[in-house]
C-alpha cells in the first residue's frame, strides 16, 4: 500500500526514497559515483574531477571578465618618451 496521497503513478524518485537504502556491495561502480540513495533523499554526487574542472573554469570566466572590462573601461594615456641613445652605439663597429 502506498503513503502517497496524489493519484495515478509514483515517480521514480519517490519509490527511491520509499525504499530502504541499498547495501555498498550492491551497488555497481557506475552507480556508486553517480547517485547515493538514501532513507529521507536522492542526492547527487559529484566527482571530484569534474567539481576541480568547473572550478577552474569558473576562475577562468572571472579572469576573462576582467579582462574585458579592463579593455573596455580603462583608457591609456598617450605621451611622448624620450630616450637618451649614447654615440657610440650608433658607430658601426
Amino acid at each position: 500500500m502506498s503513503r502517497h496521497t496524489t493519484s495515478g503513478p509514483v515517480p521514480h524518485f519517490a519509490r527511491l526514497v520509499a525504499s530502504p537504502p541499498l547495501p555498498a556491495s550492491a551497488i555497481s561502480r557506475k552507480m556508486a559515483g553517480a547517485i547515493a540513495v538514501t532513507a529521507s533523499r536522492v542526492r547527487l554526487i559529484v566527482p571530484t574531477l569534474f567539481r576541480f574542472v568547473a572550478f577552474l573554469a569558473l576562475l577562468g570566466g572571472l579572469v576573462f571578465g576582467g579582462m574585458v572590462a579592463l579593455v573596455a573601461f580603462v583608457k591609456p594615456e598617450p605621451r611622448e618618451m624620450i630616450e637618451v641613445v649614447p654615440p657610440s652605439r650608433l658607430q658601426p663597429k
